[in-house]
């Protein structure tokens, strides 16, 4: 191939380039904006309610944080309104623990956390009374149990 051909091939490749780039730019504010308007995202799927974190905080119905530590649990309350809650959990002890709920199929809401770790999940409850617990060994039969009653 002649020199001057793989220069005008090269010039060719950059301008179709260049070409594609400056119309996916400018397509792209338009796509965004015409999504805002639709209420869609930018991916293009339908925004559902809850999307961001302000939609996460307005949906929680309470917040607490539960702080664990050698066979004993701390700030569970007795009583919390239904719907979703969110738990920060703070484990002060050097054992590692959980918190499951046992009228949900032992649902773990807070998976296992090592000694001077946190965690935080969140668990959305009906009216009536609940279990919460430690499923690390025997840590539930040693004290590690809070019931809960949810108005």
């Amino acid at each position: 191939m002649s020199r001057l051909a793989l220069i005008a091939l090269v010039a060719a490749g950059a301008f179709g380039l260049a070409a594609c780039s400056s119309e996916d730019q400018a397509a792209a504010p338009a796509a965004e904006e015409s999504a805002a308007e639709g209420g869609e995202t930018a991916e293009g799927g339908a925004e559902e309610p809850g999307d961001s974190a302000e939609g996460e905080a307005a949906e929680a119905a309470d917040a607490f944080t539960v702080t664990a530590s050698e066979m004993a649990f701390e700030g569970i309350p007795e009583t919390l309104p239904a719907g979703t809650v969110e738990i920060t959990f703070d484990n002060a002890g050097e054992a590692p623990h959980d918190l499951v709920v046992e009228e949900l199929g032992d649902e773990t809401v807070i998976p296992v956390t090592d000694g001077g770790g946190s965690a935080t999940g969140t668990v959305t409850l009906e009216p009536g009374t609940y279990t919460f617990y430690c499923s690390v060994g025997t840590h539930r039969e040693m004290g590690m149990e809070q019931t809960v009653t949810v108005e």
